[in-house]
């Protein structure tokens, strides 16, 4: 079921970007610019949410004493949803009549004219993120310790996704946008702290 919500999602955005597209004047319009800038926005948020429910799951958390699996399954539509996002971010990019943003370019880190490093930060979180998708729906003919081992790459993902959308976007000097981030990127490592010390230190909401 979550990657059936995930590629219909995916279906849907590649589609609303291509119309948006199609349906902007080819000088002026900025319809697909603006898709990439909000899916990209979007992506990044629905990483921290598959990051922060995670990371719940791992110290069985339980919200308001509900079941574990419902809090898994968030994490799971989230992470598919992350990269359903991506992937209209990048089609955006692509199809764009101003930022000229190749194919090489989206899959490729460092090649872009715009801001290489920085773009490149993003492109490897995309393949992180595909990295770790990749490995959890074969989860079950992979050994546990293998599969850990790749799933530990969601963090340097995230970081990486984070350091992409405050340097490389043109929201970087928007007051909301950095606000989001900073608030995002702190909770996470609250969290993280949290993680490392132990699930001992869960106490709250737990069944």
């Amino acid at each position: 079921m979550t990657w059936k919500i995930g590629s219909l999602a995916g279906i849907v955005l590649l589609g609303t970007v291509a119309v948006a597209r199609l349906l902007q004047d080819p000088d002026t319009g900025t319809a697909s610019w603006d898709a990439a800038r909000s899916a990209g926005f979007a992506s990044y948020l629905l990483l921290w949410a598959s990051m922060v429910t995670g990371m719940a799951v791992h110290l069985r958390f339980r919200a308001a004493g509900g079941p574990l699996t419902v809090l898994l399954e968030l994490h799971r539509v989230t992470s598919v949803l992350a990269l359903s996002f991506v992937a209209a971010h990048v089609l955006g990019l692509l199809v764009d009549p101003v930022v000229r943003f190749s194919m090489l370019d989206a899959v490729a880190p460092f090649t872009s004219d715009y801001r290489p490093l920085q773009v490149g930060a993003g492109t490897i979180a995309e393949w992180l993120l595909v990295a770790v998708l990749a490995t959890t729906a074969t989860a079950a003919r992979l050994p546990y310790a293998a599969w850990r081992r790749v799933h530990f790459l969601s963090f340097p993902c995230f970081a990486l996704a984070l350091v992409h959308g405050i340097t490389s976007g043109t929201s970087t000097g928007n007051t909301l946008a950095l606000s989001l981030y900073t608030a995002t990127a702190a909770a996470l490592a609250a969290m993280l702290v949290v993680r490392v010390a132990g699930r001992g230190w869960v106490t709250v909401g737990a069944a």
